[in-house]
């Protein structure tokens, strides 16, 4: 008598059909860079590390910081810089950006009230002040390319003419 031994697979999506074509959009990862915390740079980490089932862990703030604005992906991270966000409380956490410019918290070590203060101290060179408050806690949902009337542009430490954003 031959046992045959069924294999089943169960592919886990969200129940959010306009979350799951945000998610779509962001296209594919980019080639020879694995998940993880080098990937997708400037992209909104929250869509994907929001908690839900199947999902990678959760984040509370994620974001990227660049150098200077300029075209993805040729744009150069910024490396070793601190981002102090203060809550609504007074708490606060100081992610570093990492090789890929990205810094993000989970949401098992901190869970900040909104809105946030945020300022970018980085390695070498002058603070960056955010003037508005934050929030959410995915900083490319509202730091898209390009900038404009709708959108910043993306997190950088200085400006199209060189200059300090204030």
């Amino acid at each position: 008598m031959m046992r045959v031994l069924a294999l089943m697979v169960i592919v886990v999506a969200s129940c959010n059909p306009v979350l799951d074509d945000e998610i779509a959009a962001l296209g594919p990862e980019t080639p020879g860079v694995r998940p993880g915390p080098l990937h997708r740079p400037g992209q909104p980490c929250l869509l994907c590390h929001d908690g839900e089932i199947g999902d990678p862990v959760a984040f509370s703030v994620a974001g990227t910081v660049f150098q200077a604005p300029g075209p993805l992906p040729s744009r150069e991270p910024a490396v070793g810089a601190n981002v102090y966000l203060t809550d609504a409380t007074g708490s606060h956490q100081d992610p570093a950006t990492n090789a890929a410019g990205n810094f993000y918290i989970q949401a098992s070590d901190w869970s900040p009230v909104f809105p946030l203060q945020v300022v970018v101290k980085p390695a070498t060179g002058p603070d960056v002040f955010m003037l508005s408050l934050v929030e959410g806690g995915s900083c490319a949902s509202c730091h898209v390319d390009p900038a404009g009337k709708d959108s910043p542009g993306r997190v950088s430490l200085t400006l199209d003419d060189g200059g300090v954003p204030r």
